[in-house]
């Protein structure tokens, strides 16, 4: 694989803070922070200067970024020193919008790049995440079983617009069995599907779940409300995040923040097409140009061989299978199982990186042109999806050029 250059490793890292700053904020806030942190960090790191960003309210984001050819001069390790401190200023010029989450979606879209072996001194966002747990701890004060059941009382309430109450509360009981197994604390709710003999509900959140830590708890309580979206099927999920807001009241939103939990964020999960769909629409791509470049059997072999080789390392991947039965009938052999819709994006994005190398490999590819074929015909919308789950063909089409 030939040497990645500082400049790559750098555009895709600050093009992927300028996404997930957007996100939170809006893009031209995103460029003002970026700015700003390139600035303070150019005294330390003068090799800076080859970098510049366009802070306007009307930058377009990535193409805000210019980087001269000239940083790939420099020594990686400084390289890297300088994006690890600007990572840490960048969150500290976040505050309140940067939450635990935050970190944690910007080493799932850097992971493409893991294989540059970065030094455990330099770039190391899983001490960053630490740091972070660490330095909240004393500033959350907050009791976690009146939290929880806050939460639970209000998404309760905005469900029981839509269903009645036994279905409303089989919706939210549904959502915590399922979330139990990786929070186990969960198991601490008290919640009934019936009423009472006075006609109430229970909802009860016992004191055991008061030694959980807060931030452990917030990322559950982040998992409960998105799987409690899914499954009330809102015909505009927009409308559903807002009624929650609204229910809950400044107060506990700004508790909610303080926990890490990203009701935008939420949001835009909902909005997003499902996994599913991203799937098989990524893979009948492959399949087409694959056939085009060989032939069909070839195809239908290559997948089937990329699924079975690869989904030990990739659990996700048993979820995914070929009807070769059906090769000669017509395109849709590939299916794809719902339960793909509730694998985390980053791990489904590791896996289809693995299955789209693999192909290329099969074709024997090494000039990058598989790659180029397969962005023209998935076509933007779907390579923005892909894109968003981790997905980066650049650094596969390096790959390819060995």
């Amino acid at each position: 694989m030939p040497l990645i250059k500082n400049s790559e490793v750098l555009l895709h890292i600050l093009q992927t803070l300028v996404s997930k700053i957007g996100r939170r904020t809006s893009e031209g806030f995103a460029m003002v922070i970026m700015d700003s942190t390139l600035q303070e960090l150019r005294l330390r790191y003068p090799f800076l200067r080859f970098v510049t960003i366009e802070k306007t309210l009307y930058s377009e984001g990535a193409n805000a970024i210019h980087i001269l050819p000239g940083i790939d001069s420099i020594e990686s390790k400084d390289v890297y020193k300088a994006i690890s401190e600007y990572i840490k200023i960048t969150v500290k010029h976040l505050e309140k919008n940067a939450d635990f989450f935050f970190i944690k979606e910007v080493k799932e879209a850097i992971s493409d790049i893991d294989e540059i072996v970065f030094d455990e001194g330099q770039i190391n966002l899983n001490f960053m995440q630490f740091e972070y747990l660490a330095e909240r701890q004393q500033e959350l004060k907050i009791q976690n079983s009146e939290i929880t059941e806050q939460i639970l009382k209000s998404l309760i309430y905005v469900i029981n617009k839509k269903y009645p109450e036994i279905k409303t509360m089989q919706i939210v009981i549904d959502a915590i069995k399922k979330l139990t197994k990786p929070y186990d604390f969960l198991s601490f709710i008290e919640i009934h599907n019936q009423p009472d003999s006075q006609g109430f509900f229970v909802i009860r959140a016992l004191l055991d779940i008061n030694n959980v830590h807060i931030l452990t708890l917030g990322q559950a309580m982040q998992n409960l409300i998105e799987e409690v979206g899914k499954a009330s099927e809102w015909e505009s999920n927009q409308t559903f995040i807002d009624q929650f807001k609204t229910e809950l009241g400044e107060p506990q939103l700004e508790n909610l923040n303080k926990m890490g939990i990203n009701l935008n964020h939420i949001q835009v999960v909902l909005l997003r097409r499902e996994h599913s769909h991203i799937v098989k629409k990524t893979l009948e791509t492959l399949l087409m140009i694959i056939t085009n470049r060989k032939s069909k059997d070839f195809a239908v072999t290559t997948l089937c061989s990329a699924l079975h080789e690869l989904e030990q390392k990739h659990e996700v991947l048993q979820l995914i299978s070929i009807n070769t039965s059906e090769k000669n009938i017509g395109n849709d052999i590939i299916q794809v199982m719902s339960e793909i819709n509730d694998a985390e994006s980053y791990k489904l994005g590791q896996a289809i990186r693995e299955v789209i190398k693999f192909s290329g490999k099969k074709l024997e590819d090494k000039t990058g042109a598989f790659i180029e074929d397969f962005k023209h015909q998935l076509g933007d919308d779907y390579l923005n999806e892909i894109e968003k789950i981790g997905v980066n063909l650049h650094f596969l089409e390096l790959k390819f050029q060995s």
